[in-house]
């Protein structure tokens, strides 16, 4: 499958980065606005929707009504088991506590661009992360894990946990978001280093080619003027030294 061109890799890129937010929230979480903004400053590389991890707790439709649900309570730092509380307090629904970790997805302009990215994701703890080829040679990486947590809170009103229980599951959820961040710090730090050391080879790759380029007009430039004028240009420019008695004769 051959690549996007620069130009229309650059025009998806556009478009995607341009488009209205559409999540629920609008805009970027602020724990990944750095990371999101770098990535997107890749020329190679950009963000088409990610999530910072985040504790939730959210009141499930039943199947006679519509699908979907209504949160009661969302949060992308450490939350309180207090806080949880007074989200069900005037629940009469059914409502489930969760935790769900970091994801993100990228699209980027070549298979080895993917693989860079799934590597730094993976060395990270990202061991869910995966490449998928859609049309037109676009190329998405996706970095999720698998260290969630959900569990129900109440049914129909009626309430299947005590509040000792809550506070397990919210102790349980930050500690996990605390693991989540640090992954999350890894994987920037493992990027910026895999970035970086992709730029160096391509640097190093680009003066041997003007080397070689050089290396070859000048042997080519050579051929041209004839072995004797090489041979008189050789000795013109020899190390020999300078013979001082011509130096100074007629001195």
């Amino acid at each position: 499958m051959a690549a996007p061109s620069a130009a229309e890799f650059a025009r998806w890129k556009q478009q995607c980065l341009c488009a209205t937010d559409l999540s629920r929230k609008g805009s970027i979480d602020e724990p990944i606005v750095e990371l999101v903004n770098f990535i997107n400053g890749q020329q190679f590389l950009f963000t088409t929707s990610s999530c910072s991890g985040r504790i939730s707790v959210f009141a499930e439709k039943h199947k006679e009504k519509k699908k979907g649900c209504d949160w009661l309570l969302i949060s992308h730092t450490q939350a309180e088991a207090q806080a949880v509380m007074t989200a069900l307090c005037d629940h009469t629904g059914s409502a489930v506590f969760k935790f769900e970790p970091f994801v993100l997805h990228a699209q980027c302009r070549t298979i080895q661009d993917a693989r860079l990215v799934h590597q730094a994701a993976i060395q990270a703890g990202f061991r869910n992360s995966g490449i998928s080829l859609g049309n037109k040679g676009k190329v998405m990486v996706a970095i999720r894990s698998t260290h969630t947590l959900e569990a129900p809170l109440s049914d129909r009103g009626r309430m299947l946990v005590d509040e000792d229980y809550i506070s397990y599951l919210v102790d349980a959820a930050n500690e996990k978001l605390e693991e989540n961040r640090r992954r999350v710090q890894r994987f920037f730090s493992n990027l910026k280093e895999l970035l970086s050391n992709q730029a160096g080879e391509v640097q190093t790759q680009e003066v041997q080619h003007r080397k070689r380029e050089h290396q070859e007009a000048h042997r080519k430039h050579q051929y041209k003027r004839g072995p004797d004028t090489c041979a008189a240009h050789d000795q013109e420019h020899s190390d020999d030294g300078v013979d001082l008695h011509n130096l100074f004769e007629g001195s």
